[in-house]
């Protein structure tokens, strides 16, 4: 999971003039017609696909400080949980935390 997750964290990084390296690269692969292996990433797990759906969930509404996007904290987790109606068992919210910690990671990299 964590290794498709910084893989995706990277391809949709914008650079400084806001484009992604996602799209860059599938710009080239329009104009040379040719698969490039950097867009292939590992397998998406989908047996996780809950996980990865409560994450991106949490993403999407994380907090910006001055230095960059903020960690998802166990309160917005809980918040999200109680909103959503959404049950994550303890495991399932370390690993919302582990790819919390890959995005920060790639975000700040």
């Amino acid at each position: 999971m964590y290794e498709f997750a910084e893989h995706q964290f990277g391809l949709n990084k914008p650079d400084q003039n806001g484009i992604t390296l996602r799209e860059h690269l599938e710009q080239v692969e329009r104009q040379t017609g040719k698969t490039l292996e950097e867009l292939q990433g590992p397998e998406f797990p989908f047996p996780l696909s809950n996980i990865w759906s409560a994450f991106i969930d949490l993403s999407s509404t994380r907090g910006q400080g001055f230095s960059g996007p903020l960690h998802i904290t166990y309160n917005e987790i809980k918040a999200y949980m109680e909103l959503t109606g959404t049950e994550l068992r303890p495991w399932e919210v370390e690993v919302i935390k582990g790819l919390d910690r890959v995005y920060m990671k790639v975000a700040n990299g």
